[in-house]
This record gives C-alpha cells, structure tokens and sequence, in this order.
C-alpha cells in the first residue's frame, strides 16, 4: 500500500490551478540557469552540482505535477499554455553559457579543425600543426589527446557553426539547437496528437533534459532525438521512404535512432515497404559516409578509445568491470544485445498483424532497443537519454521516467571538476540507477516468461484443436 502511494504522482488528474502552478513554477526554475552559470564562471563551483542537481529534480516534479493534472483533451489548442510555456523556456535561456559540460567547445573545435581542411578523424587537438588555432579557441583539455568519434553528420553541423568565426560559432550552435528542439516539441505534438496520447505532452514539453541539455549543455543529442520523432512522424503517415531516410540521418549524427529500424520493420504489412524503410536507411548512411571519405576525411576516430578509457553513469559495465577483462565484457554486452534484439523482434513478430493496435508494446520495445545501446555501453551521461524523451510520452513507463529522473544526479561530479579540474564521480548515483536497471530487468524476464508462456499455451491449444 505504501509503495503504490509513493507513484500518486503518476496518476492522472487533471486540475487547472494545479496545471498552471507547474508552468510557472518550472519556467522560474529553467531561468535559474542564469544563476548557476555565473555561479561556475565565478568558479563557486563547491555548490554548483548540488544545485544543478537540486534544478533538475525540482523542474522534475513540475513536470510530473504537469503532466498529473493536464487537460484531457485531443485538441491542441487545449495545450496552448503548456506550448507557450515550452517555447518561453527553450527561448529564453538563449543567452546563457553552459556550465554544466563544455561539450560544445569540442564540437566547435573539431569543426574548425574540419574548415580549416585538416581531418579532425586524424589530427588530435595537441596535435603540433593546431597551435595557434588551439590558443584561439581553447578546447578542453581533457579531450586533447583524442581525434574526434562523431559521425559525419555531426561533424557537418559542427563546421557550419565553426566556419561563423569564434565569436559567431556558438551563436550559430545554439541557433540549430534552438531550431531543433523547437522542431522536436512541434513534431512530438503532432505524433501524440494522431496517437490520441496528447495528455502525455507534458512529458516532452517540459522535461527538464530537453530544455536543459539542448539549450545549456547545447548537446548534439537534440538533433538525435529530432531524428527519432521524425522517424515515428513520417511512419505514422506511412512515409516509409522518408522514414528510412530520417533514420539515416539520425545515425549520421549518434547511433541511437538506428535501433527504431527493426519494430518498425514488423509493423509494415508488405516485405516491399520493409525493403525500402531499411534500404533508404543504409544508402543514406553508405553515402554520406563515401562523401565524407571523398573528402579525405577518414570517419572511424576514436570510438575505440572511448570504450577502453571512459567510465561513467553505466552500472552495468562498472560492475562488470570490476570482474572481467575487456573482451570478457564486450562478449557479455554483445550476448545480451542479441538476447534482448532477439526477443524484440520476437515480440514484434508474433504480434505483427496486430502490432499497429497494440502501442504499448510497440512503443515499449521502442524504448527498449534506444535504451539498448546506453545499458551496455561504458558511459551514459544524462543527455544521451535525451531520444527516450518523445519515446515515454508515448508509452508513459514508470522505469523510464525513473531512470530520467536519476540521470542528472550525476551532475554531482561538476563541482569538483569546474574548480580543480578532478574527475571523480560518487558511487551512490551508481547504486541508485543500478537498483533501477535491475529492477526493470526483473520486471522485462517476468513479462518475457509470462508472454512466452502464453504463445506456448495458444500454439498447444491451436494443435489439439487442429483435425
């Protein structure tokens, strides 16, 4: 009884003073940005990740407060407050400098390193021939001794920023950015709107990692999660050439929207529109990477180092870690990837003429496979969730939502490392997304065993009543 009234949260009711109380609430607290930014830059940085974590968990419960009590309506014109205050949130936070990551910096980097016809697959930022441009720009530190590991896509956006000038290029970043996630906001509107889920917009509208890690980290990950929702919008309107497309080019930029390619597979009634959704997929991504090499750029880069060195916010590769060797653990990755993608298109497959009608376990294998790639991977950081977004507001899941919720606790490293540059995370947000993931594990054998267990039930029950 008390476990069930902790998720009173998660259940919907909808209230108009309530509804608007967490607007304005969780748009005050997306503008303290701007006080944790000079906070940084005035290097009081001993408090800076406890703040940054205490603006995620607050803008958090506003979200769900939300999400709890709005309108129940189809019409979009009933959301128009929620949207305005969308909107409010990513624009005004244009003007504030990131502080809680200097990813940017690397992006803009490389991509300068790209327009001044050097190949930023090749050249590392210590790299002798960079030092005057290196003074100028001043990338991280920490990433100098590694070529860059995003794909061509990404490194394109990069330079069409950079080649602005120094003073212009983050201007230009933040410019795609604010487009993206303005496009992201619009398209999941029009998806949840179609999918009669449109109570669920406050999920994406308001969620403090789309508005935080698009508009002050300036994560590239907004234009993946752009692709994800573009995928599903042109799906839905049986677009399936522009589908696959859509989903090349979210690989082009971060590997996660790949994964959309094989529920979407099961939901297509004529092998010929299959052929098609993955055909468009890999010429997109075969071509974009022949242009790249064209170019003389050579797109591999350091994704090699990036699983050997980095470590962080990945419970399961931690863990593993501690007892196996590398190769011992990519092979445990690698089984349970086939475990998982295998009882997926299970799933799909033996629902396939009624997978469209079922959302809920559409859309759940969806979450799962995006999710896929960050479970086994050795560094999940809070934006990489940032896809799952649009995802959860289409199938509500309280593992999910949960999981988003804890993510950003790890910003609790950022103190430290703003002042005296010491990169060493606490254990405690490990064990609480670790407690997480093992969970929702339990809880998907459990479903796996009792789904199973059924189609083996209605196979023999079909057999003994066959003449």
């Amino acid at each position: 009884m008390m476990i069930k009234s902790l998720f009173w949260i998660f259940e919907r009711t909808p209230n108009r003073a309530l509804f608007y109380s967490s607007l304005i609430g969780l748009l005050a607290l997306s503008l303290s940005s701007y006080y944790l930014s000079a906070m940084a830059l005035n290097y009081q940085s001993s408090v800076v990740g406890f703040y940054t974590m205490a603006q995620y968990s607050a803008m958090a419960f506003m979200m769900l407060l939300a999400w709890k009590s709005s309108p129940h309506s189809s019409k979009l014109i009933d959301y128009r407050w929620l949207l305005i205050t969308a909107v409010v949130a990513r624009v005004a936070l244009f003007a504030v400098e990131p502080y809680a990551s200097n990813d940017v910096d690397r992006y803009l980097f490389d991509g300068r390193i790209a327009v001044e016809g050097l190949d930023p697959y090749r050249i590392s930022h210590n790299d002798p021939k960079l030092k005057e441009l290196r003074e100028l720009w001043q990338p991280p530190a920490e990433h100098a001794k590694y070529v860059t590991l995003y794909p061509p896509l990404a490194l394109a956006f990069f330079s069409v920023a950079a080649a602005a000038g120094l003073a212009n290029a983050i201007i230009v970043w933040k410019l795609i950015l604010l487009a993206a996630g303005l496009m992201t906001l619009w398209l999941t509107a029009k998806v949840l709107q179609r999918a009669n889920k449109l109570e669920h917009l406050a999920l994406v509208a308001l969620s403090p990692l789309l508005i935080l890690e698009t508009h002050v980290g300036l994560h590239l990950d907004a234009l993946s999660t752009l692709a994800v929702i573009g995928a599903i919008y042109c799906w839905q309107r049986h677009w399936i050439t522009r589908a696959g497309f859509v989903i090349g080019l979210g690989a082009l930029i971060k590997v996660l929207p790949i994964m959309l390619l094989l529920p979407l597979m099961f939901t297509l009634k004529k092998f010929k529109s299959v052929v098609i959704l993955v055909m468009a997929a890999i010429i997109t991504i075969i071509s974009a990477y022949l242009l790249t090499i064209s170019l003389a750029l050579h797109p591999v880069g350091s994704i090699g180092v990036f699983f050997e060195k980095w470590r962080f916010g990945a419970p399961l590769f931690v863990l593993l870690d501690n007892v196996l060797s590398g190769h011992e653990i990519l092979a445990v990755m690698l089984i349970l990837s086939i475990l998982i993608c295998s009882f997926s298109a299970y799933l799909c497959w033996s629902n396939r003429h009624s997978l469209t009608n079922k959302p809920a376990l559409l859309f759940g294998v969806m979450q799962l496979l995006i999710a896929l790639p960050l479970i086994v991977s050795p560094v999940t950081f809070p934006w990489y969730l940032m896809p799952l977004v649009p995802l959860m507001a289409l199938y509500p899941n309280r593992y999910l939502i949960i999981w988003t919720l804890l993510m950003p606790l790890t910003y609790e490293v950022i103190g430290p490392f703003i002042a005296n540059q010491i990169w060493l995370p606490a254990q405690w947000p490990l064990w609480l997304i670790g407690l997480l993931q093992l969970s929702a594990l339990l809880a998907l054998s459990k479903y796996g065993y009792y789904t199973l267990l059924t189609i083996k039930n209605k196979n023999i029950t079909r057999f003994k009543a066959s003449p």
